[in-house]
């Protein structure tokens, strides 16, 4: 097919257009000069209707017809000039355009042994230069030069190559081999061994890492009950010494991966590989510490059951369990207390579905060289220094885990000195089991236990011995257990002493087990208050004083933990909703929202991501569907976002609730397969190639408020108005004289009248509005009022404060195009428009807002309760008829009504007014749309 043939669709005209206005591509003297016509207008229109058709070049660098044939090799018939700015985007830099140029570049490739010219030119036509294909169209596309080097990959780990525009390859051959950079990702060095053949599904399961701790043991215990029902894939992020022990329980294994490895580049590409590889049903990601192949795999159309072990408080960095909450399907904590810090660090999280709370059952360990044998001698070395001669009696309290502050092994000292004060006739024996005591090398916190030891002067009444293998001796000689964890969630070694029986003493508020003893009358007399040692040396103590009690307050130990901890429940459960979750992924849905290309990536995936793989928006919207679903609060998850302009999904499944649901039909999928009906869940959205006329001068009457509290956004917004041809008249509001000053030099050449008020800091843009200027506003001298303001967020916040003004003020009011003169323009063709917002990619409904608003809406009028699922115009920034605005304005807002600085976050009149919004123009007889420039995103 040749290029010069081809039929440009209309929207792909007008981004041609847009793309040379703004590179400023065509050198129009040039382009005159070699057109011999030295009038015309408009070169850049006639490049791009007529020019790139016929041959002619668009500057004196660029050569069409030399770059044409590579780029048609890749399935590129679009204009050449069009191709290379995109892919100069790519590659964030620009390309060759010529061949003088391409052959300098080429030159040195040639050289490189990582650039294998045989492996790159099996996917080229005969007789095509591997090397200069790969300097203009391979490197960009992400092309492999070779199977040691992978371009794509390297531009993904290392975006300060990318956002320097240099070549990845040359670069690696010139600095990054010595700098140690990868030049592959880790999918390339491992192995992943095929699974046997079988009906049974596939589940994967992640382990932060295979040491003999507790996540990795227990998580040796699901795959061992799993595959009982399913083929286990194991893939270990880390290595240790149950590796073997992993891979001789999974049908297969990958892995183990390095510290390196953790990385978005990596976790992408293995999670591609797995899915094509293994095609897990479900994914098990046993720790917070698996976090980075969640929202990888969720990507690859593959759900995730969380097991979140962590507590908040000690998780560093606490954002790395954003990719958790915001992409598992089901989280499942082991204690409350585990959640409640989880709550607390994220507010709204326990608004969000697929929260559990469920204690896990007791871990077997491994078979093996470890497992306990009577008449081991190092069985009988540790029942000897754990009751060595003439011991026999003494009051043995056992204490075991790595020596950390978490697991409170200075408090175990003090309690040990508490008991030996409480009952100085009672032998006791405190031993702690652990690795990680060397106060000789550790100046931490061994150096500061052993300090407190000697000062306790505890004699050979404490003994702290190394880590063992095997616990079951010390199980057995075991008078009680003391759990003197500061944060421990369900520790296995608790487990353990629970059911074996043995009375465990703990604090309140600082593991799951004393939540499990807690709640049994029974039991509760063990649970000592958070961290008083005072009180648990007592209970120690009362234990010693009385071991007939002891020992039958064991055996309601161990009636309390059968009940509690149960491995096979606890797998079963974990399987029920792992399945629930796929179940919810309809292949079905992924082939409707595929074949009508539904999905905008714009709106579904955060801004900043790099480019995605195909089919991952569409994945990633059924996967967050079947997360979020109807839930009511959804700003508790960023990630559940709009599938394209102009629909809302929950409205509709709030619709149509036998058809759509989080197990049941993506709402979109549905709606699309229905024919699109329309109803309160769709509504026009325009854009500037939607083909609304313009507006002639002075077709509409236009007045903007704008409220500036950061006074240094007014250029900003000056800039964005000149953009427009619509004039406009600014009634500006702040809160000094000085800022006012400030404003009207901002606004000095405007094109319209401007009007500055002092107001109140009160109200923030809102009451500006309604108090102050809307009877003016409403006298019956404008056709069409707007509202925004100079948007801050502060704190950590402030990039997402900068970026949603930008979205905002960019699709109302302009930047690259002319939104207003759209706004304009949409009012005067489509009058039962009442109110215009921009197309926010974010789902966002009453949070706290629900019960203010619908207090306002009984006083404008409006009938009660309101719908659970709307769209509002977020920010509180829209362009509306001046009718639409009556209501608010008989409310009789004065300053008063407004909450005074500094205004909550969530819960507010202010807040109630911006939801509101779409509810009072539907009162007032009006429409609403949405506004939206194709690519914008925050």
């Amino acid at each position: 097919m040749n290029s010069r043939d081809s039929v440009i669709a209309d929207e792909i005209r007008h981004e041609f257009i847009a793309m040379l206005e703004m590179t400023g591509f065509v050198d129009a003297d040039y382009y005159r000069s070699s057109l011999n016509r030295p009038e015309l207008r408009d070169p850049v229109g006639h490049y791009a209707e007529i020019g790139w058709r016929i041959g002619l070049e668009p500057n004196a660098r660029f050569n069409g017809d030399f770059l044409r044939p590579f780029y048609e090799t890749a399935g590129m018939f679009r204009p050449p000039a069009y191709v290379w700015l995109e892919l100069s985007a790519l590659l964030g830099g620009a390309l060759p355009a010529n061949r003088r140029e391409a052959e300098q570049v080429a030159s040195d490739l040639r050289l490189s042994p990582t650039f294998d010219a045989e492996f790159y030119a099996r996917r080229l036509p005969v007789g095509m230069d591997p090397a200069l294909h790969y300097v203009l169209v391979g490197e960009p596309l992400g092309w492999r030069a070779s199977a040691l080097f992978d371009a794509a990959y390297y531009r993904e780990r290392y975006p300060d190559i990318a956002s320097a525009g240099f070549s990845p390859l040359l670069h690696y051959e010139r600095n990054g081999r010595r700098e140690g950079r990868r030049a592959v990702s880790v999918v390339d060095r491992l192995e992943f061994p095929p699974l046997p053949q079988s009906e049974k599904p596939v589940v994967l399961l992640i382990s932060h890492e295979v040491s003999r701790t507790g996540a990795p043991m227990l998580g040796w215990n699901l795959a061992r009950e799993l595959t009982k029902s399913a083929r286990v894939v194991s893939l270990m992020m880390r290595g240790g010494e149950l590796e073997k022990d992993f891979t001789a329980v999974a049908a297969s294994s990958v892995g183990p991966l390095t510290w390196e490895d953790w990385h978005p580049a990596d976790a992408s590409r293995l999670a591609k590989r797995i899915a094509e590889e293994f095609r897990p049903l479900y994914a098990i990601a046993n720790s917070i510490e698996t976090q980075i192949m969640v929202p990888a795999l969720a990507s690859c159309g593959v759900p995730s059951v969380a097991l979140v072990h962590e507590f908040a408080v000690y998780t560093r960095p606490i954002t790395k369990m954003r990719n958790v909450y915001d992409w598992a399907n089901h989280i499942v904590f082991p204690a409350d207390i585990v959640a409640q810090s989880s709550y607390d660090a994220f507010p709204g999280l326990e608004k969000r579905p697929g929260i559990h709370i469920m204690p896990q059952g007791r871990s077997d360990s491994p078979p093996g060289p470890s497992a306990h044998d009577p008449t081991d001698k190092k069985s009988d070395e540790l029942l000897l220094r754990l009751r060595p001669e003439g011991e026999e009696a003494s009051f043995l309290v056992l204490g075991a885990g790595t020596v950390h502050i978490r697991k409170g092994v200075d408090l175990f000292v003090s309690v040990a000195t508490a008991a030996k004060r409480l009952r100085p006739n009672v032998r006791f024996r405190f031993v702690w089991i652990g690795a990680g005591y060397a106060p000789e090398h550790d100046a931490g916190y061994s150096a500061y236990l052993a300090y407190q030891i000697a000062q306790s002067d505890l004699g050979d009444s404490l003994i702290m011995l190394d880590a063992v293998s095997d616990l079951e001796p010390a199980y057995a000689a075991a008078d009680a257990f003391f759990l003197s964890s500061r944060l421990d969630p369900q520790p296995n070694v608790a487990i353990d002493t629970v059911m074996r029986g043995i009375p465990t003493v703990c604090f309140q508020g600082a593991c799951g087990t004393a939540e499990i003893l807690g709640a049994d009358d029974a039991t509760r007399p063990l649970i000592a208050p958070h961290l008083d040692v005072h009180a648990a040396a007592v209970i120690l103590c009362g234990l010693a004083d009385n071991r007939e009690k002891a020992k039958a307050l064991g055996a309601e130990v161990a009636r309390v933990g059968h009940a509690a901890y149960n491995m096979t429940t606890y797998v079963q459960q974990i399987d029920e909703w792992g399945k629930t979750a796929a179940a919810a992924l309809h292949d079905e849905d992924l082939a409707t929202l595929t074949m009508a290309a539904a999905v905008d990536p714009d709106m579904v995936l955060p801004s900043g991501l790099a480019s995605v793989a195909e089919l991952e928006a569409e994945r990633r919207t059924l996967l967050q569907w079947s997360i979020m679903g109807l839930s009511g609060d959804s700003t508790v998850n960023p990630q559940f976002r709009r599938p394209c302009a102009g629909f809302n999904p929950q409205s509709y499944a709030e619709a149509n609730p036998d058809e759509c649901g989080p197990e049941k039909a993506h709402p979109l999928a549905h709606w699309l397969r229905a024919g699109r009906p329309a109803g309160p869940w769709s509504r026009d959205v325009f854009n500037p190639v939607n083909g609304i006329p313009r507006p002639s001068e002075g077709m509409q009457r236009v007045a903007l408020h704008a409220h500036f509290y950061y006074e240094d956004l007014a250029g900003d917004l000056a800039f964005r108005l000149k953009r427009n041809r619509t004039r406009c008249d600014l009634f500006l509001s702040t809160d000094t004289d000085a800022k006012a000053r400030h404003l009207r030099a901002a606004f000095g050449n405007h094109h319209g009248s401007v009007e500055v008020a002092i107001v109140p800091n009160r109200g923030r843009d809102v009451g500006p509005l309604v108090t102050e200027f809307l009877p003016q506003l409403l006298d019956g001298r404008y056709d069409l009022i707007g509202h925004v303001h100079a948007k801050r967020s502060v704190g950590t916040d402030v990039a997402m404060g900068e970026a949603w003004r930008h979205f905002l003020w960019e699709n109302l009011v302009g930047g690259e195009h002319a939104m207003l003169d759209l706004a304009a323009a949409v009012f005067a063709s489509k009058p039962a428009i009442g109110l215009l917002m921009a197309e926010d990619p974010h789902l966002v409904g009453w949070s706290n807002n629900r019960e203010i608003a619908e207090d306002l809406a009984r006083r404008m009028g409006i009938a009660t309760p309101l719908g659970d699922f709307f769209d509002f115009p977020l920010g509180t920034m829209f362009w509306c008829r001046p009718k639409m605005l009556l209501p608010l304005l008989e409310l009789g807002l004065d300053w008063n009504d407004y909450p005074s600085e500094p205004v909550p976050y969530d819960g507010t009149v202010l807040h109630a007014i911006e939801r509101l919004l779409p509810f009072v123009a539907r009162k007032t007889g009006f429409d609403t749309a949405g506004l939206r420039v194709p690519g914008t995103n925050w």
